[in-house]
């Protein structure tokens, strides 16, 4: 896994919170340093968990202030639980989507908070889906209790970011000493009226086959990660999203905007963030993997 720092968005709010636990695990499994980002957005929005109050105006001291003592409460917090991880603070002014994107630019991994459903668009669910579409590094949206022996599972297309997504859930997978689900959604031609006919099952073998030759790139780096290939019958995003049912993390690609391509093709990205109970990583496609 890269050594690049993981920057992590921070309000105070128990989602931000859990993201913070998140990454401080990585920096320790990593030994990656991490960085507490807080934003401020003026005029601004806070969720009533938040511990800071929205600001109306450009803040004063004394704003400033609670700031710094929210951010030197974490870190002394993190001190206490991750002793041997890296740990600073940075305070921006602007948006949070914007002020992650670019200090994501040389950043390893951004990780937010997201609620358990984003099917509501939460200031954290807006920013988490603005975040994972316009930056540079994979971004994870931290969801859920999840067990410490739960798989991770990948989901894979045949986009030339397919590679990419799998070394990042292999690397994750072993870290974490867990078995890795690859997954592949085949949405049938014809609706699935037939799925047994003799053209349809010759697809899946197909599919199958194909899947098994990426997987197959990865299992010779990674030996001591075990994994399944499973091809699936259905629409690759919700296929994925209940793949991922009691799994720790969900991997998939992350499409980058092109003007009208996002709203006549739903990404799968998209719809785990309203999805998926676990934790999310998107990956790009921008650097290579290992």
């Amino acid at each position: 896994m890269p050594s690049q720092k993981i920057v992590v968005g921070y309000d105070g709010s128990p989602d931000a919170r859990k993201a913070v636990r998140w990454a401080l695990d990585e920096g320790r499994r990593t030994d990656a340093p991490v960085e507490l980002l807080y934003a401020y957005e003026w005029p601004s929005y806070v969720p009533a968990a938040a511990m800071m109050p929205a600001a109306a105006v450009y803040p004063d001291a004394d704003t400033d202030d609670a700031v710094g003592d929210m951010l030197g409460k974490a870190i002394a917090a993190a001190a206490d639980t991750h002793p041997d991880v890296r740990v600073r603070a940075r305070v921006e002014h602007g948006t949070a989507a914007v002020a992650l994107t670019q200090r994501g630019a040389d950043a390893g991994l951004l990780v937010v908070g997201g609620p358990r459903h984003s099917a509501v668009r939460t200031l954290l669910g807006s920013t988490s889906a603005s975040v994972s579409t316009h930056a540079r590094c994979p971004v994870v949206v931290v969801r859920g209790e999840p067990r410490t022996t739960d798989p991770v599972v990948a989901g894979v297309d045949d986009s030339p970011n397919a590679g990419v997504v799998l070394g990042f859930a292999f690397e994750q997978a072993a870290v974490r000493g867990v078995p890795l689900r690859a997954v592949h959604g085949w949405p049938p031609p014809d609706g699935g009226r037939d799925l047994l006919c003799a053209a349809n099952l010759d697809a899946v073998a197909a599919e199958r086959r194909r899947l098994e030759e990426i997987v197959a790139c990865w299992r010779g780096r990674f030996p001591s990660v075990p994994v399944s290939t499973e091809v699936l019958v259905g629409p690759p995003g919700e296929v994925l999203a209940e793949a991922a049912a009691g799994a720790q993390l969900v991997v998939a690609g992350a499409r980058a905007r092109r003007m009208l391509r996002v709203a006549l093709r739903p990404s799968i990205g998209r719809h785990l963030l309203h999805r998926a109970r676990c934790s999310i990583a998107l990956v790009h496609g921008l650097r290579p993997a290992g």
